[in-house]
């Protein structure tokens, strides 16, 4: 009983938690001139108007009034093998120039905290990414899950991605409550005006893509093309193409532009079909272009393969807040109290033993997407098989902590699920405050993607 009770207390802490930053991270506040982020293989450095460099290897862009529009704007430069790594929070820009551009051959990683607003000017992008400006990959977070982007793009310019004649490619929105609005002749999130867009996925998050006059939803501005779209997990997404005009066609929700043909003849754009082989409980729903889509029902929906079941009368759908479990996975309650609803993942997933091979006594929780494994012990090994992180993630699972009595550490389930090149099995051993993370069948140190936790 005393086991039970003492992992019961540590699930507890864990799960209470938030996700800090390991790094030093300041605010830096618009109304005092604009800000550009240079992330190279030495670290990152933050430069505010005129000023010097600063290291700062997590910033926190924001704003002192963020209902007072600001001209000033935000510049992300990542090097080739670099990643910058940017918290935007209650930001409202309003410019001729881009809002938010990001540059160089490196990767970008956006955090949305708050409301932000994005508008900009004539030829750029609300959040402008142009292949040959940025080539690195641009995803779009919201850890916290208290995150809004409503990105604007200016005349012959996407919402988020391409400005004039830029295309929009590899861009990843991985949460948030995102609106995306092209300009004239723009995508909602892809290629501005003559512009592709390929390589954007969409795993979670509620999406709104909207294209400019001849423009698509997502995919190719005006007379160009859209590739590559997959929408997976549990996003839920709604696009709408641009208008026709006089001259080119209406812009697809998802695909191409509109275009002319040599005769003289307006033709929409194309519709193209995105992967949507890893869609769970999410869905897509088409609005015909200039459809109210407030007020207006969709032309068609694709629904993922897992949609949730109604509730029945009388009950609710809460997750539990903490579950004791055996070796055997068998449900007991803790702290002499039960929640009363059912385990938030199911099946055998993963396992916990201890130096002798065993299986060990360990807690777990689930809060939204984020589960929690905890047992009292110094030594204990978390191990599994990627195709049942493939599984968990489908069940609705991003990130797991794993707590022992003198470690925590925690790791997303996508970044995982990217080394599986080295094999099927895994396994993250505590040993006291000592932490590895191996793929077993090529003994890879894959420690890379942990984050170590300070939960006392």
């Amino acid at each position: 009983m005393k086991r039970k009770k003492l992992t019961a207390s540590m699930i507890a802490l864990v799960m209470s938690v938030s996700l800090p930053m390991t790094t030093y991270a300041a605010n830096w506040y618009l109304e005092d001139g604009s800000v550009t982020v240079n992330a190279d293989n030495s670290g990152q450095t933050v430069t505010q108007g005129s000023g010097s460099a600063v290291p700062d290897e997590a910033p926190v862009i924001t704003q002192r009034e963020s209902s007072v529009e600001t001209g000033n704007t935000i510049t992300i430069n990542a090097a080739e093998n670099a990643t910058a790594n940017v918290t935007i929070s209650d930001v409202n820009i309003n410019t001729s120039d881009a809002a938010v551009s990001t540059s160089g051959k490196g990767n970008v990683n956006i955090e949305l905290d708050g409301t932000n607003t994005l508008k900009s000017g004539v030829n750029h992008a609300g959040l402008e990414k142009n292949s040959d400006g940025n080539q690195g990959k641009l995803t779009i977070t919201d850890e916290n899950e208290n995150g809004k982007l409503i990105a604007t793009g200016g005349s012959d310019a996407a919402g988020i991605g391409g400005g004039y004649c830029g295309d929009g490619n590899d861009i990843t929105i991985a949460g948030g409550k995102v609106t995306a609005t092209g300009g004239n002749y723009g995508a909602g999130i892809g290629g501005g005006g003559h512009g592709n867009g390929k390589n954007i996925t969409i795993t979670d998050g509620e999406v709104t893509a909207i294209g400019g006059l001849n423009g698509a939803g997502i995919g190719g501005g005006l007379r160009n093309n859209g590739e590559k779209i997959t929408v997976s997990g549990d996003a839920t997404l709604k696009v709408q193409g641009g208008p026709t005009d006089a001259w080119d066609g209406a812009g697809a929700g998802i695909g191409n532009g509109g275009y002319i043909t040599e005769e003289l003849t307006p033709v929409n754009g194309a519709e193209t079909e995105p992967d949507t082989s890893n869609l769970t409980t999410g869905k897509i729903e088409y609005y015909a272009p200039g459809a109210d889509m407030t007020k207006d029902k969709p032309t068609s929906t694709t629904l993922g393969s897992r949609q949730p079941e109604p509730a029945s009368p009388g009950e609710t759908a809460a997750p539990v807040e903490y579950r004791m479990q055996s070796s055997a996975s068998e449900p007991v309650q803790g702290n002499g109290k039960s929640t009363g609803y059912k385990a938030p993942v199911q099946g055998h997933f993963y396992q916990v033993v201890g130096q002798d091979g065993k299986n060990m006594i360990f807690a777990t929780a689930q809060k939204k997407d984020v589960l929690a494994i905890a047992t009292d012990s110094d030594f204990a090994m978390l191990t599994g098989k990627m195709e049942d992180i493939e599984a968990l993630r489908k069940q609705g699972v991003r990130r797991i902590i794993f707590a022992t009595k003198r470690a925590t550490s925690t790791f997303l389930l996508s970044e995982l699920l990217e080394k599986r090149a080295y094999g099927e099995i895994w396994s993250l051993i505590h040993d006291g405050e000592n932490v590895a993370f191996t793929a077993v069948e090529k003994k890879m140190d894959i420690s890379s993607i942990l984050t170590r936790l300070q939960t006392k």
